[in-house]
């Protein structure tokens, strides 16, 4: 696990709310804090589509959304003149990026064993990422978190997002 803080927070919103560079991530859950608390929950609701022609088979439609189909919800929700109490969005990579990451740690575990976060918060005037790995099976293999330490913020440094380390 890291924890990075944002150095740039307008740049930083500006590229989580209103460009695509996170778009390809999963929402587990979302919740900002405005003059109400809005919370989502990413866990898609699979019988949603059980008449839709283009999803015959729900097992082709994921668990969760993509922040792609979020996101204009939560931009909508920020968007103003005043700054939300406070948000936090909790992400997972998408399936080809996980699969990329646990097969190059090379640890011999399978990627449905294993679940990849990012959180995203923003409190008292600052905005923290963390990453976090969960494993269903008892490792001591370090590899695949590391991995994923590694990954962000190169994934970050790539999308010219300043960050600090947090203290």
């Amino acid at each position: 696990m890291i924890a990075l803080k944002v150095k740039n927070q307008k740049d930083f919103m500006a590229r989580l709310l209103a460009s695509e560079i996170f778009d390809s991530f999963f929402v587990e859950e979302a919740t900002i804090d405005t003059f109400n608390t809005f919370h989502i929950d990413g866990h898609v609701h699979k019988d949603f589509y059980k008449s839709d022609a283009d999803y015959s088979d729900s097992s082709e439609i994921e668990d969760y959304s993509k922040w792609s189909s979020i996101r204009p919800i939560c931009l909508e929700l920020i968007k103003g003149k005043r700054t939300p109490l406070g948000f936090k969005f909790v992400f997972q990579p998408d399936n080809v990026t996980k699969d990329k990451i646990i097969a190059e740690a090379d640890a011999g575990i399978a990627p449905s064993e294993v679940l990849l976060g990012l959180n995203i918060r923003y409190a008292n005037g600052t905005i923290v990422l963390t990453t976090g790995t969960a494993f269903k099976t008892f490792t001591l293999d370090k590899s695949i978190e590391k991995a994923w330490d590694a990954f962000i913020p190169s994934f970050l440094s790539k999308a010219r997002i300043e960050l600090v380390d947090y203290d």
